[in-house]
């Protein structure tokens, strides 16, 4: 009750309400047909960051690592998380609405986005995607 008192008086830098976020298109490095909303901070810039990510049904992410701890929590829909250098729907694990999953840092995995899915990352930046196939990273393709 006390910690909950004590955060009434803390300065609030950032709110956002459902309807009010600003979503975009994801970056040039994650797969088209994603959408971004930034909550706080730049990830694209050293410091703490909260975003989130928005999908539709089918989205994948091929394997690839962070060089920073990236924690998910899943907002709406379900997301498939999977561990290693090869993307296997059988053996990734499911995680729905509510639930959370701090991935460390330099550790291959994936994700797949059953139905429309919404998950909020965050961590330090900068936030920063490499694939273990090179020809997986978006960004680099013409």
């Amino acid at each position: 009750m006390a910690a909950a008192a004590l955060g009434c008086l803390l300065p609030v830098s950032a709110m956002h309400l459902g309807n009010e976020m600003k979503w975009g298109d994801a970056p040039p490095t994650l797969p088209k047909g994603a959408k971004l909303a930034v909550l706080q901070g730049d990830p694209g810039k050293p410091g703490p960051f909260v975003m989130r990510l928005s999908a539709p049904a089918g989205y994948k992410v091929p394997p690839h690592m962070h060089s920073q701890i990236e924690n998910v929590t899943v907002i709406k829909g379900a997301l498939l998380l999977g561990m290693g250098e090869k993307l296997d729907e059988k053996s990734a694990k499911s995680h729905a609405a509510g639930e959370f999953v701090a991935i460390p840092a330099k550790t291959n995995h994936y994700a797949i986005f059953k139905g429309a899915t919404i998950v909020q990352l965050h961590g330090e930046g900068p936030f920063d995607i490499t694939y273990v196939n090179p020809d997986d990273d978006p960004s680099k393709k013409k």
